[in-house]
């Protein structure tokens, strides 16, 4: 990489990006904080604010490919917030036809979702309800996003993060995996071919994908059975035996687990997309998750701001009156609740 182009600079190990008018810089000689098919992500900071930042380096063998280029760029543009989605900062390349290509966002930091599942709640009596709620606000975020008209691709375990001990946040927006070749629509895969649902494989001469908001619907199905099972159930010693099993297979039952939990799951990862449920709020409230109570506490936490208000409308009122109450003789007192105590009540 040579230095002083007009938005990245390279001054000894640290590359300096600048990325909508703000300067962002890293080490690229430190140990990256993960790497995947598509890219490695490095620790950044704000040369203005000292802020720490996630900044990905797209593998500089697809900066070529205009295919890549797009979708490198499609998931920095996702410029909306949500607390359970990463927050994009922008994108930034050093030549718009060969790259490099960074992507810049906010740091997420914690740990992932299965390495939460197994830590914390693999062994508890309620794994099952825990797990399956641990999923809810990457539902809610998918459906956000399938609101804007935006397909994930790449729904797992590893893309979901669990932030400061509590927060859930679906991570990798726009980047999956890829094939080694020049054109995406060469024969291959997008996504990761064990969470990947039968539309994201790319046949021979096929110049169009057919995924919607219910590829991103069988992958999250994939990824719950997986936490709640403890394995993948397409997992195989090469990649064409696990595709061939995302084609064929149904998922089998799972010990411990409710047959109405696995049978929802079913639903979401039927091999023909309109046999799926057709929106992640759909998947939430299916019926059969019932079985175990999974949305009681869900729909309680949601009607808790509107409890409250009453519940303090209501003491408010009980503590004015006590007040006079309080202000009246002794007998007079007594009296009073004699006369009111099988009519007050909270």
């Amino acid at each position: 990489m040579k230095p002083n182009y007009r938005n990245i600079v390279q001054k000894g190990d640290e590359i300096y990006l600048c990325v909508n008018g703000e300067w962002f810089f890293y080490n690229q000689t430190e140990p990256p904080l993960g790497a995947g098919a598509m890219g490695t992500v490095y620790l950044g900071r704000s040369c203005q604010t000292q802020e720490r930042v996630a900044i990905k380096r797209v593998v500089d063998k697809y900066a070529n490919v205009p295919s890549i280029r797009e979708r490198a760029k499609l998931e920095a543009s996702l410029l909306f917030r949500h607390r359970n989605l990463v927050e994009m900062i922008g994108y930034c390349e050093l030549n718009p036809y060969n790259g490099p290509i960074f992507i810049v966002s906010r740091l997420v930091q914690g740990i992932t979702l299965d390495e939460h599942v197994n830590t914390h709640l693999r062994n508890r009596k309620d794994a099952v309800k825990r797990i399956c709620e641990s999923l809810y606000p990457v539902m809610d975020a998918l459906d956000y996003l399938h609101q804007k008209g935006i397909v994930h691709m790449d729904i797992k375990p590893a893309n979901i993060m669990i932030e400061h001990g509590s927060n859930i946040r679906l991570m990798d927006l726009g980047i999956a995996y890829t094939p080694d070749s020049v054109s995406m629509t060469s024969p291959g895969l997008i996504g990761t071919p064990k969470y990947a649902a039968p539309e994201q494989i790319i046949e021979p001469g096929q110049v169009q994908l057919t995924v919607d908001k219910t590829t991103d619907i069988y992958e999250l199905g994939v990824t719950l059975y997986e936490l709640l099972a403890g394995y993948n159930p397409f997992d195989s010693s090469t990649r064409e035996e696990t595709i061939q099993r995302q084609r064929m297979e149904v998922l089998p039952d799972i010990q411990g687990v409710p047959k109405a939990v696995v049978d929802v799951l079913r639903k979401a990862t039927e091999k023909q997309q309109n046999e799926r449920f057709q929106s992640s709020g759909v998947f939430e409230t299916a019926d059969g998750l019932t079985v175990v109570d999974f949305k009681t506490d869900r729909v309680a936490a949601k009607e808790a701001p509107r409890r409250a208000e009453v519940y303090r409308t209501q003491l408010n009122a009980y503590a004015g009156a006590l007040a006079k109450i309080l202000q009246k003789p002794v007998t007079e007192r007594v009296l009073y609740f004699f006369a009111c105590d099988r009519e007050i009540s909270l």
